[in-house]
C-alpha cells in the first residue's frame, strides 16, 4: 500500500528545487552566482554542476516520502 502524499508537479519542482538550491549555497565555498551577457545572475558553471547532482540526490529523497501528481 502506497501512503505517500500526492503532491502536484509544480509543487514538487518548486520544492526540490528550493532545496537544492538550499544545499548549493549553504555548502558553497567560492561564490555560486554570476552575472550573464544580459545582465543577470546565473549559476557559475561549475555551480550549476554541482547544483544538477543535489537536485537529483533532493528528488531521490523526496521521492521516498512524496509522490508527484500524474497529470
Amino acid at each position: 500500500m502506497n501512503n505517500k502524499v500526492v503532491i502536484p508537479t509544480e509543487t514538487w519542482l518548486e520544492l526540490y528545487v528550493t532545496l537544492s538550491n538550499y544545499i548549493l549555497e549553504y555548502s558553497a565555498l567560492d561564490p555560486v552566482w554570476t552575472e550573464d551577457e544580459n545582465g543577470g545572475e546565473v549559476y557559475t558553471e561549475d555551480a550549476q554542476n554541482k547544483f544538477i547532482d543535489i537536485a537529483n540526490d533532493v528528488e531521490d529523497i523526496i521521492s521516498v516520502f512524496l509522490t508527484k501528481e500524474k497529470k
